[in-house]
């Protein structure tokens, strides 16, 4: 996320370790590596590694859940807002969010595609893949686990 955001300039394998450290002061490691992270430990993780200290102050980034609590949610209004925030196409902006695989990494959107910056390989996706309901299409969203992320200049 930071490296897409900032070109590149932040280095993974740094980042990496102090992000596996942080996490480590809480829970036991195995967990993350064999079951994956969810939206609580990844919220926490990002306000101790991303919000506070070095990664900060050199490459601070605002993060929000836009549906964070939110009842009622329609899939259109949850793909037109996400849209909009992509709007931008100065790489200042990304969203993240999780279905019931793995988290991913959107850069960019429109009707019928969302683009990725993914870890597993996959660069495009048809939106209509997508849904809010469970067994509505091949990948569930969670919209609690649906972050704004946007670098601050």
């Amino acid at each position: 996320m930071l490296s897409w955001l900032y070109d590149g300039r932040v280095k993974r394998k740094p980042l990496m370790n102090r992000l596996l450290q942080a996490y480590q002061q809480r829970w036991p490691l195995h967990e993350w590596l064999t079951e994956g992270i969810d939206e609580n430990r990844l919220d926490w993780l990002m306000a101790q590694v991303l919000r506070k200290g070095h990664y900060h102050r050199q490459f601070p980034v605002q993060i929000i859940k836009p549906f964070e609590g939110s009842r009622g949610l329609v899939e259109g209004r949850v793909f037109s807002e996400m849209r909009r925030f992509l709007a931008v196409t100065d790489h200042s902006r990304l969203i993240m969010l999780s279905d019931q695989f793995h988290w991913s990494l959107v850069t960019r959107m429109d009707e019928e595609t969302l683009w990725f910056f993914d870890s597993n390989g996959r660069t495009s996706m048809p939106r209509k893949a997508f849904s809010l309901r469970a067994g509505a299409a091949r990948r569930q969203l969670f919209p609690e686990a649906i972050y704004f992320i946007e670098r601050e200049f």
